[in-house]
């Protein structure tokens, strides 16, 4: 009774912590290394947005995909690792609601060109519901939820990003699922006084910019949908209000 006491009080103070501001989660792989760098990396991105817009997330969260709740947060960054275990049923259950009820799960392969964890990313897309993917197109928002960009490195670049194929399901259009492999957290971690951890390959400051310019993308799509891509309807909209 004492040890399910302490489970459900750790489960409340978790929601509690979550739920009190918009944050950002992060998959813990149970290596040391990559989950301190998902925390760097998200939190140097989190003070990004804090200064170049009006989106004010509190700290960034590792998730327990066994014991914790997604359904506090819009986006969930997970770096593949080649120790990836199969997931449970309880947490296939948990991510194919998480995708389906609107959040957006960020797969970083971290390997360049995604060869090297191809086949962790086939295992896991045969246990996930996850929709048909295509290379991003490049008019697609998240070119443009913020910045307009055209490209979107991160400590490594050269390989593709792949979304959701348009029409596969609601969710105001954005994709649940969005997959590369450039290492973003890597190119976005800071230490504390604010200063880069890790240097971009080959562009170094430039390269990072841009990971910096596609992080906050990624971040105001996950939060906004897909509110640039109905823009285009505006003229249609004021027409029709007779402005």
């Amino acid at each position: 009774l004492a040890a399910g006491s302490a489970h459900a009080q750790g489960q409340d103070n978790f929601a509690l912590t979550a739920s009190l501001q918009t944050r950002i989660a992060f998959v813990l792989t149970g290596n040391k290394e990559i989950d301190d760098i998902s925390r760097a990396g998200l939190d140097g991105l989190r003070t990004v947005l804090a200064q170049r817009t009006a989106a004010e997330l509190g700290e960034p969260m590792g998730i327990d995909l066994a014991k914790d709740s997604l359904s506090f947060f819009p986006l969930l960054y997970w770096p593949i690792t080649a120790e990836q275990k199969p997931l449970t049923p309880e947490s296939v259950g948990k991510l194919n609601r998480f995708m389906r009820d609107g959040g957006t799960i960020f797969f970083d392969t971290r390997d360049k060109t995604g060869a090297e964890h191809a086949s962790v990313m086939r295992g896991l897309a045969e246990q996930l519901d996850i929709p048909p993917l295509i290379p991003m197109p490049s008019n697609h928002v998240l070119t443009r939820s913020f910045y307009l960009i055209r490209q979107a490195p991160g400590r490594w670049e050269g390989g593709r990003i792949w979304v959701e194929r348009a029409g596969s399901r609601v969710n105001d259009g954005v994709s649940a699922v969005v997959v590369g492999s450039h290492d973003w957290a890597a190119a976005w971690a800071m230490d504390e006084a604010q200063r880069p951890l890790f240097t971009p390959v080959p562009g170094g400051e430039r390269q990072r910019e841009y990971a910096y310019r596609f992080g906050v993308n990624i971040v105001m799509y996950s939060l906004t949908g897909n509110y640039k891509a109905d823009q285009v309807h505006l003229p249609a909209i004021m027409m029709r209000l007779g402005r």
